[in-house]
């Protein structure tokens, strides 16, 4: 129960402004600090009590009604001499209206004398409002800086966020063109062949809409979608195409980016139906990192159609793996490796994409 009441009492001073929140917990503690030092130049505690309960809210008002002078002037928009010159003044002003009040009531009224001087006080207090007036202009600098730079971030933020999802847009509509070209290919000849392949582009196409709006999928899910898509391609390209795919159970639950075994695979199918021998044969293997990330290797059959001395290896590849690797930069800034090696081994070519353990 006082957990609950501590927590309320929190939230309800959070929704306080930051300055009064500031003012309300400085004064206080300089009323308590300075005790000592008053005592020392007055002399006596019940002078000391008088002073403090007299001069601390007062100087709390002060410095609120400075506060709205500053605001009003539009003094941090001046130039810095004249700025200087202004809050000086202003400080030194309120200044000596605290230790005209303070000598009026308390050595005047009340006749209560003190050993120190009213040209001491005046200028003890003047540098208590200069210093409150540095340390305003300072915090409120530091606070317009920290609202720049959250602003900067959202603004990243969503133009990040706007160009994933204009990258991930690019890849249906290719991959929706050539199941349909498929589709008409066999409606007349062998419509029954249609049925797993309608089944797959819907079940991939259904998978794309739920997660559309998502910046990351389980990684077991695209790994699912990615089987949806494979099924077209197998329909489309029938016994020319040997299919091998693989994923480690441990690693579905991985957080990745909607999307992007298609990228991979889809490169692999169309430069090696160019280069390799019939069958294609592709393979998609997905494994744990001994770290708890997850690689992708997604192998074809045949060679690169450029020799691989010409080619640099970040470049390689086609628009799908460009844009790849733009939106794994964008999101995991490094975090997230995608290799190609620029070379052919026993025949092969393969695509090596790791992503990081989860936080």
């Amino acid at each position: 129960m006082r957990i609950a009441s501590t927590f309320s009492f929190l939230a309800k001073l959070e929704q306080i402004p930051l300055f009064w929140r500031i003012q309300f917990i400085a004064w206080p503690a300089f009323a308590i600090l300075t005790l000592p030092l008053k005592f020392a130049v007055m002399g006596s505690w019940s002078y000391v009590v008088f002073a403090t309960l007299y001069r601390e809210p007062l100087g709390l008002l002060l410095t609120t009604a400075l506060r709205r002078v500053y605001h009003r002037q539009a003094v941090r928009s001046m130039k810095p001499a004249r700025m200087g010159f202004t809050v000086l003044s202003l400080a030194i002003l309120a200044g000596a209206f605290d230790t005209w009040t303070f000598w009026w009531i308390f050595d005047y009224h009340l006749q209560i004398k003190s050993e120190q001087s009213i040209w001491s006080l005046f200028c003890f207090r003047s540098i208590i409002y200069c210093v409150w007036s540095f340390l305003y202009f300072w915090i409120k600098d530091q606070i317009q800086a920290r609202e720049r730079q959250l602003d900067l971030i959202r603004a990243e933020t969503a133009a990040r966020d706007a160009e994933i999802l204009m990258l991930r847009a690019q890849v249906a509509p290719h991959f929706l063109f050539n199941a349909f070209n498929a589709i008409l290919a066999d409606l007349d000849q062998r419509p029954a062949s249609l049925v797993p392949l309608v089944q797959g582009l819907s079940d991939y196409f259904r998978y794309s809409l739920t997660t559309q709006q998502e910046t990351f999928v389980p990684l077991g899910g695209e790994y699912d979608a990615m089987i949806n898509y494979l099924t077209v391609e197998k329909a489309r390209f029938r016994d020319s195409l040997v299919i091998e795919c693989h994923i480690d159970p441990s690693v579905r639950n991985l957080l990745v980016p909607g999307i992007f075994l298609q990228p991979l695979v889809e490169n692999a199918l169309k430069f090696g139906h160019q280069t390799s021998p019939a069958p294609l044969r592709l393979r998609l293997w997905i494994t744990r990192t001994l770290v708890g990330g997850a690689q992708i290797e997604v192998t074809n059959s045949g060679n690169w159609i450029n020799p691989p001395a010409h080619r640099m290896t970040p470049h390689l590849g086609g628009c799908g793996l460009s844009n790849l690797r733009k939106r794994l930069s964008l999101l995991y800034q490094g975090e997230a490796q995608l290799r190609i090696p620029a070379c052919t081994v026993d025949g092969t070519v393969s695509a090596q994409l790791t992503f990081p353990a989860p936080l």
